[in-house]
């Protein structure tokens, strides 16, 4: 386990676990404040850059614990999907069950909104809404074929 062991006063020590990255970046900014050793390698120790340990340093200033917290990553909002579209979706759906997730794309495109088929059918699957399957070409295997030995017989009238 990685760890930086402190020693103080009377042979006490206090152990610094390198595993949690709060408590890392904690240790790296109270050593930065309260140290005479250059920034540069008081950041080295923990893993990190001069410029990173600053913007640390600051972040602690600002907003102490919340500051050392790693930011959420990702999207911060759904980035076409947003929740007017959703409902507008839902919307089309109910009021004309008959419509494929095709038709509600372009229903949609027409009033000026950019989604594509695709995610209709996630919003619909998410509102437990099931998506009206297209008609499809009839296979092979449902039509009627004449047995191979048997001649056709033609009637005359």
């Amino acid at each position: 386990m990685n760890a930086i062991i402190i020693k103080g006063e009377k042979g006490r020590t206090f152990k610094i676990d390198l595993e949690d990255p709060i408590q890392k970046r904690y240790e790296m900014v109270r050593e930065l404040n309260l140290s005479d050793e250059k920034r540069e390698d008081i950041c080295k120790k923990y893993g990190h850059s001069r410029k990173t340990g600053n913007e640390y340093r600051n972040a602690w200033e600002e907003k102490r614990w919340d500051g050392l917290k790693d930011d959420p990553r990702g999207p911060k909002t759904k980035s076409k999907c947003t929740d007017e579209v959703e409902k507008r979706i839902v919307d089309i759906r109910f009021k004309d069950p008959e419509k494929d997730m095709y038709d509600i794309e372009k229903i949609l495109e027409r009033e000026g909104y950019e989604i594509s088929a695709r995610s209709v059918a996630r919003v619909l699957s998410e509102h437990g809404i099931t998506l009206k399957k297209t008609k499809q070409k009839p296979s092979p295997k449902n039509t009627i074929r004449k047995p191979k030995n048997q001649k056709s017989k033609t009637f005359l009238r």
